[in-house]
């Protein structure tokens, strides 16, 4: 009776001999492609507003690096969940406000880094969707998802 419970302990630490081993090869999973999401395409705006918008971010981005990498996945989320999940995000304020947090969440630590981009990045939300504070309809709602993906290419231009 006593065999059973000791093949589940030698799996059991095998698993974490796995683990450990997979920590110190790997030492930075977020290169893992199935976490940083380096398959995402980022779409060049085709509204000339917007495009207009995104070259501040650009700027401020310039050889960003990984850091832009990181925020260009993140705004691509954030559009993607504008887009399909209506609970989340109500109105105008809550994407504004998803913008504002947005460098927060990753903790990457880039709050001086780049001293123009919350600026550039603001004024792009604001300036497409404006700054009142409204229910989502099907059109605003498009222009924060607009608004979010044109981030996103915006920050993968800047990452070049």
């Amino acid at each position: 009776m006593n065999q059973p419970k000791n093949s589940v302990y030698t799996i059991l630490l095998v698993f974490g001999v796995l683990l450990i081993v997979f920590g110190l090869v790997t030492p930075n999973i977020g290169r893992l492609s199935i976490l940083n999401n380096s398959n995402a395409v980022y779409t060049k705006p085709s509204d000339v507003k917007l495009l207009e918008l995104t070259n501040p971010v650009i700027t401020a981005l310039k050889d960003g690096g990984s850091d832009a990498l990181a925020l260009a996945n993140l705004y691509n989320d954030i559009a993607t969940l504008i887009e399909i999940d209506q609970d989340v995000i109500k109105n105008t304020e809550e994407i504004r406000e998803a913008n504002r947090i947005s460098g927060h969440m990753l903790n990457l630590g880039i709050k001086d880094k780049y001293p123009n981009l919350g600026e550039a990045a603001n004024n792009l939300v604001v300036s497409y969707i404006g700054d009142d504070n409204a229910a989502l309809s099907p059109e605003s709602r498009k222009k924060g998802v607009d608004a979010f993906r044109a981030l996103a290419w915006a920050c993968n231009e800047g990452s070049k």
